[in-house]
């Protein structure tokens, strides 16, 4: 027996969720959408074209096919790949100007080689590890952590963009972990303030989750990416 079920999705409830987001955030902090796995079940391209049409212009995918299907939608401004993709995606990601995480030395020579063979830049969010214990370059302190990073800056075809990391437990309201999270907050701006002074400013630098952006936002970041939370559910869900 066929089952004759079905989901109705209200884009104008993820509009007005994105309208209130952006509300909460700094005057400086723009929101970046986060629409990976088909925008959590709502629709991948029909979010993105809503919520560009608010004038959204950053989002964040996990994987550069779904950067490239917003692309061929005619998507445009920044789409963020969050997720380790190199070298294989390597030609794709530059052909389609995706903005790619990098944190590994190889991921970041795939990346320059292609934009080389294809005369073009390679943009690049650098992601850090200052907690959550997943991806990202590291550091035994900030200084460290950003004179390791200098040789990328080296790089003719390579643009970085910014630099980010996800928090591990922003959602948590435990004294503890609060305090866990503001040590990963200072971190990452420490070494975004760092590679400034060194002669390497960068355009963009976000570590506000779901959670920190209704709960602690920050007006150093440039970008709050927005994911859980803009389709109505609890970021600790």
């Amino acid at each position: 027996m066929l089952r004759q079920n079905r989901v109705e999705i209200d884009m104008d409830a993820i509009r007005n969720n994105y309208r209130i987001l952006r509300d909460q955030v700094p005057a400086d902090v723009e929101v970046m959408p986060v629409i990976k796995a088909n925008a959590y079940g709502h629709g991948m391209l029909e979010t993105a074209h809503a919520l560009a049409g608010m004038g959204a212009s950053h989002f964040a995918v996990a994987l550069p096919e779904e950067g490239i299907e917003l692309r061929l939608a005619g998507v445009e401004g920044e789409v963020l790949v969050l997720g380790a993709a190199m070298p294989r995606a390597a030609a794709d990601c530059v052909r389609y100007g995706l903005t790619q995480t990098v944190f590994t030395p190889e991921m970041v020579a795939a990346l320059d080689r292609e934009a080389a063979a294809q005369r073009r830049e390679s943009l690049v969010h650098i992601k850090l590890d200052t907690g959550m214990g997943r991806i990202g370059f590291r550091g035994d302190s900030p200084a460290e952590c950003a004179k390791a990073l200098l040789p990328l800056f080296d790089l003719e075809k390579l643009s970085i963009e910014g630099i980010y990391t996800h928090f591990a437990v922003a959602d948590s309201p435990e004294a503890d972990d609060v305090a866990y999270t503001q040590a990963q907050e200072d971190s990452i701006v420490a070494v975004y303030d760092e590679l400034a002074k060194l002669g390497h400013p960068l355009k963009h630098l976000h570590f506000m989750n779901s959670a920190a952006t209704v709960t602690r936002p920050n007006p150093r970041a440039t970008l709050a990416r927005v994911g859980i939370i803009m389709y109505g559910l609890e970021p600790n869900y």
